[in-house]
């Protein structure tokens, strides 16, 4: 993350030299509640079933954002956000065998003497966003604002599709692009700081079939809501 703050530092410089545009700089520190719901679709011969998990769960959220205010009400930005981890636990059944005929398989026993076992699955989540800020003043000092703009999101060791998959296809650092939003206001103590609240959404949609027998979806609303500290220079 070092390496992208640092990029998105050197970026920003060389439009400081430019007496009527102002750079800002914003720390973001918070809260992301990840919303999944995750199937799986497995249809072998004539059978299908499906395997079907939700859940909504909190992890805190930092972000780093550096923007271009080029008028009072615009501006363009761009933003590295760790969304945190949620922790999964996902119980898996286990169904007990027993030795059949020797002229047969083996045959299990019915679903009242299934073991079970949990599971944990961590869903890491970050995003490079790419985007602008509408201003509108209400008061003296304060302002209300939204934002619009495209993420580059990164899942990390698991994806959602994971919680309905607990034992078969990985999805390791799976990425992609999707639309966020953003709802905020600003309170300005001076000319150079001010601190403000924002609460945004980032809505991830993924669908893949793995082979003939199996496929598979996951939707992941993220919401994050942000106490922002900011600089103006």
């Amino acid at each position: 993350m070092i390496k992208t703050i640092a990029g998105i530092a050197l970026f920003a410089l060389p439009f400081s030299s430019f007496a009527e545009i102002t750079v800002v700089s914003e720390i973001l520190i918070g809260q992301s509640t990840y919303d999944i719901n995750s199937t799986l679709r497995t249809e072998i011969r004539t059978e299908v079933s499906e395997e079907n998990y939700s859940s909504s769960l909190n992890s805190d959220s930092f972000g780093f954002r550096l923007g271009i205010k080029f008028t009072d009400n615009f501006s363009f930005e761009l933003a590295k956000h760790e969304h945190g981890k949620s922790v999964n636990y996902v119980t898996v059944y286990i169904p007990t065998s027993i030795p059949a005929s020797p002229n047969g398989g083996s045959c299990c026993l019915g679903p009242d003497e299934d073991s079970s076992r949990v599971a944990i699955v961590p869903i890491d989540l970050e995003s490079i966003r790419l985007g602008i800020k509408g201003d509108m003043e209400l008061f003296e000092n304060t302002s209300i604002n939204a934002r619009l703009g495209l993420a580059r999101w990164k899942y990390g060791e698991y994806t959602p599709q994971k919680l309905s998959d607990i034992s078969g296809h990985s999805n390791s650092g799976e990425t992609g692009n999707d639309i966020y939003y953003s709802l905020g206001a600003e309170y300005k103590f001076t000319e150079s700081f001010y601190i403000g609240v924002e609460y945004s959404l980032l809505k991830v949609s993924v669908n893949k079939t793995y082979d003939d027998e199996y496929s598979g979806s996951y939707n992941n609303n993220i919401k994050d809501l942000s106490l922002v500290i900011g600089w103006a220079f």
